[in-house]
């Protein structure tokens, strides 16, 4: 834990800090130690290191640093593998989040997955979350509406349609199964 300010007042900040899951302890064991610290081994991680993505994070006043974070396609294959492991209702609302809201939408969401097909922890992430999204009841679009608490029956129905409709159609265009 570190604390740091953000404007005028101080947050504590909690990394974790990932490691791909083919070196190191084996199997059986959820962490191993990189340089004294212990990392959580998570399939799909090592893509992050494949294709980063250099983002501008704003500091206090005028200041702002320049990182790199993983790109959307690592963060979605990384999902999708959450998605399969653990069943949390955020991790389906992350990919549903970053489905609908991807600037060009759909079709250019597409796009800028089918050069990465080949890869077969891409191919593997991506097939997890179709088999979850298959339809309205699965556990990808029951879990955004979870995740939203939307208790209303129809609300409920809408959003459940439209998150699984629109990753359907992403990963249809894309020939995933």
């Amino acid at each position: 834990m570190r604390k740091v300010r953000a404007g005028n007042r101080e947050i504590t900040v909690q990394p974790d800090l990932l490691a791909g899951e083919y070196q190191g302890t084996g199997k059986s064991r959820r962490h191993q130690r990189v340089q004294d610290i212990q990392a959580r081994k998570v399939r799909g991680c090592d893509l992050a290191f494949i294709d980063p993505v250099e983002v501008t994070v704003p500091g206090g006043g005028k200041d702002s640093v320049r990182i790199q974070v993983a790109s959307l396609v690592t963060f979605l294959v990384m999902k999708g593998m959450a998605l399969d492991d653990r069943l949390k209702e955020k991790d389906a609302w992350d990919i549903y989040n970053c489905v609908r809201n991807y600037p060009g939408g759909l079709d250019a969401l597409a796009d800028g997955l089918r050069p990465h097909l080949g890869h077969g922890l891409v191919k593997e992430g991506l097939q997890k979350i179709m088999r979850h999204f298959a339809s309205t009841s699965h556990v990808g679009p029951t879990a955004v509406a979870d995740f939203e608490e939307i208790t209303d029956s129809e609300e409920r129905e809408l959003i459940q349609r439209d998150a699984c409709e629109r990753v359907s159609y992403v990963l249809s265009r894309l020939g995933v199964r």
